[in-house]
């Protein structure tokens, strides 16, 4: 898309949005609920509604990649983990794109994902193959973790073989 097209379409998208922040102004209560109905019938891609989010981040101030997360906000369900700089020296490429795949396609949740990084970056052995990774990923994703002596809080010590 060009600068112009796009500048089209966001000036559309901002259009639409301040007629309907300007009917609810004036006393229309459900201006902005018909807002959803309003964008999907306006023809606007997904992309393009992101570009105008954007567009309108940066004339608040707030640049693209200064989104605010919390603590107690759980990661998206396509959020990508990056590595520790301690896991980068832990982890072989091979052994770190086995457990993304067995995140991406489910066989790990979250929390079973994070128990193995865990235990393989405590293990001491360095480089971490894909043989142990699958390993470890394996029991705790079908054991729950038993065999590796978990207490209470899913921590545990077990010595692995090299």
């Amino acid at each position: 898309m060009s600068d112009q097209g796009r500048s089209d379409v966001i000036q559309r998208l901002f259009d639409l949005l301040a007629d309907h922040l300007e009917a609810w102004l004036e006393g229309d209560d459900f201006a902005l609920e018909s807002l959803d109905q309003t964008l999907q019938e306006s023809g606007l891609s997904g992309e393009e509604i992101e570009a105008g989010v954007l567009a309108l981040r940066s004339i608040a101030g707030r640049p693209a990649g200064a989104a605010v997360a919390t603590v107690d906000e759980a990661p998206g369900v396509r959020a990508q983990r990056v590595l520790s700089p301690e896991e980068r020296e832990s982890l072989s490429p091979e052994a770190w794109g086995y457990l993304l795949t067995l995140r991406r396609r489910g066989s790990l949740d979250a929390d079973q994902f994070e128990r193995v990084l865990d235990r393989l970056t405590s293990s001491g052995i360095r480089p971490i193959g894909i043989d142990l990774a699958r390993e470890v990923a394996a029991e705790i994703a079908l054991l729950g973790g038993d065999r590796w002596g978990s207490n209470e809080s899913g921590q545990g010590e077990r010595d692995l073989a090299n």
